[in-house]
């Protein structure tokens, strides 16, 4: 029974240690934007500051997983919390500094560049200390973890910062990340040394190669799954980030805090498929899953039907609401069938280069998809729900490329 069992040891201390570093991650950087708001009265400086400590993340991220693939990902992740501590502790002396706005911009970059090496070694950890028949579960369970943290760390982080004075949140943050490294140092991640390839740049190009060519040619199968998430992020999950706020804001002429509620149900939704992988696993696979990007698309309906009638705006709110968590729900689903898919088609040698590259793929489709839909939104402002209607027809029909690409997969 105990060798059977999700949470044992090792993959128990690995989701503590996440939480940890990814709460506190969340929480210090936004803790620290709003210090600059309030410092400098800028809303111009907070969103920037914001935006370029994201850059790190999408650009390094493959970099990280070549070196989950080259160090243990017990050390590398002891490593970089241990970094993060000691990052706290040096801003804590410069607090009050006449270069605050500049020192503040420097540490949320490097809070980045930590989270771009840390989750790729996180990523390709999981498949090597759970049993396979529970590999969706413990997707799920990070892909909660993950949810969790961008959805409460800016919610914490304001409450935190609203009750505690700056130099309290780092103190406390560094105590965190140090615990959070002490019990990782427990964690036993099976590991074996590869040799180098020459130089470290050359070792750095030849891993991200390999991996790209295990992708796209030695594993065509992959290779489609991850187009088809890309492809899903793109035309469905790109046009309810633009279009949430927009239709809430500008058309049904809401607040800003029932936005924030709404904003609130893209996460709740991604919580929910992690707690229901576990119940649709008994019945679905990888080779079924393209159900739950149909049921996606379908599931947008009421959303096009609020929008092309005159109903009272907290009707049509609430119906977006609870639609929008349906979507994110089912699709999430997918996405988690998808990633277990590839982690399972992938060797555990090149596990964290190959999670990475496609983490970075599948990133870059949200800027491509967010610049599609607001030209969409400026153009066909006085017709929403032919949008929603394009995005429906979008996803429905990925759904049926996905069922001719999955039913005959090994």
């Amino acid at each position: 029974m105990k060798e059977n069992s999700l949470l044992k040891k090792d993959f128990t201390l690995l989701i503590i240690g996440q939480i940890i570093s990814l709460f506190g991650n969340s929480i210090l950087r936004f803790s620290l934007s709003l210090y600059i708001l309030d410092v400098t009265g800028s809303a111009g400086a907070f969103a920037g500051i914001l935006a370029v400590s994201m850059i790190p993340t999408i650009l390094l991220s493959p970099f990280g997983g070549v070196l989950a693939d080259r160090v243990n990902r017990r050390n590398i992740m002891v490593c970089l919390d241990v970094i993060t501590a000691l990052v706290c502790l040096l801003f804590l002396t410069q607090i009050g500094s006449n270069q605050i706005v500049f020192l503040v911009a420097g540490v949320m970059i490097v809070l980045s560049i930590i989270q771009s090496m840390y989750q790729p070694a996180v990523q390709s950890s999981v498949p090597v200390l759970v049993e396979r028949n529970h590999l969706l579960q413990a997707n799920g369970i990070v892909v909660q973890v993950n949810a969790l943290a961008s959805f409460l760390g800016p919610i914490l982080g304001g409450m935190l910062y609203g009750f505690l004075e700056l130099k309290v949140i780092v103190i406390i943050s560094s105590v965190a990340f140090f615990i959070s490294a002490v019990l990782e140092g427990f964690i036993r991640i099976p590991f074996t040394k590869q040799a180098l390839s020459g130089k470290v740049i050359n070792t750095v190009a030849m891993d991200l190669k390999q991996a790209l060519t295990f992708i796209s040619r030695d594993n065509p199968a992959l290779f489609k799954v991850l187009l088809l998430v890309a492809a899903t992020n793109l035309f469905f999950s790109s046009m309810i980030m633009i279009g949430l706020p927009y239709i809430i804001k500008v058309q049904l002429g809401l607040s800003s805090q029932l936005y924030g509620i709404a904003e609130s149900f893209l996460a709740i939704g991604t919580i929910g498929a992690g707690f229901s992988i576990g119940l649709v696993a008994k019945k679905y696979s990888i080779h079924n899953s393209y159900i739950f990007i149909l049921l996606g698309g379908i599931l947008l309906l009421p959303i096009a039907f609020v929008l092309s009638l005159q109903i009272q705006p907290m009707v049509a709110y609430v119906i977006i609401c609870i639609s929008t968590f349906l979507c994110l729900l089912s699709v999430g689903i997918f996405t988690i069938f998808a990633q277990t898919f590839i982690q399972t088609e992938t060797p555990n040698a090149m596990l964290g280069k190959v999670s990475a590259v496609v983490s970075t793929i599948v990133m870059c489709s949200y800027p491509i998809g967010q610049s599609l839909y607001g030209v969409l939104f400026d153009l066909l402002s006085d017709h929403i729900y032919v949008i929603v209607l394009f995005a429906i027809f979008v996803e429905v029909l990925l759904g049926f490329v996905t069922k001719r690409y999955l039913v005959d997969l090994k």
